[in-house]
């Protein structure tokens, strides 16, 4: 078997991609041997590695995420909609938890400056009343439902009391 090597900054190197086909070849150019010591000519293309990377960008770009470049941040240029632009692109890259620089963190922050505990406290008060309350509006439904029963019991017996004075 033999092996040729171009090189393509190597001068005649289009000569030989010129010689080359540009379709694939059908069977009748094929030349079919049943001869096992056939000879097989390989052409390889080498190409310069550095003028290659010059030329092909050769870096993933789709498959992940990249980190935002925030060195051109001004903190004392910046709005609150900066913030939150900034933030949702950072979203993803910010640890869930711990103690700074975490959601974790501007959760206790934000929870903190808007006196979130405090709020939590008195809903929490106020579902235990609404639960005080339902129980006892429970409880008044049950004893008006005996209530109902007794006056139906006492208004038979009232009469029953009557049938019995007019067929006396």
């Amino acid at each position: 078997m033999q092996y040729n090597s171009t090189n393509n900054n190597a001068p005649n190197s289009n000569a030989l991609s010129n010689a080359l086909p540009n379709a694939p070849l059908d069977d009748t150019q094929l030349n079919k041997s049943t001869d096992e010591n056939t000879s097989v000519t390989l052409i390889r293309t080498g190409y310069n590695r550095e003028s290659f990377r010059s030329t092909f960008d050769t870096e993933f770009k789709e498959l992940g995420v990249a980190e935002q470049d925030l060195s051109f941040f001004d903190p004392n240029l910046a709005s609150v909609e900066d913030f939150f632009n900034i933030y949702n692109n950072l979203f993803f890259i910010i640890p869930k938890y711990g103690e700074i620089n975490s959601h974790e963190y501007l959760i206790k922050e934000s929870s903190d400056y808007i006196d979130y505990k405090a709020n939590q406290e008195e809903i929490q008060a106020l579902l235990d009343e609404i639960a005080e309350l339902r129980e006892t509006n429970l409880q008044l439904q049950v004893d008006m439902a005996s209530i109902l029963g007794a006056k139906q019991e006492i208004d038979k017996a009232i009469e029953d009391a009557r049938e019995v004075e007019s067929g006396a």
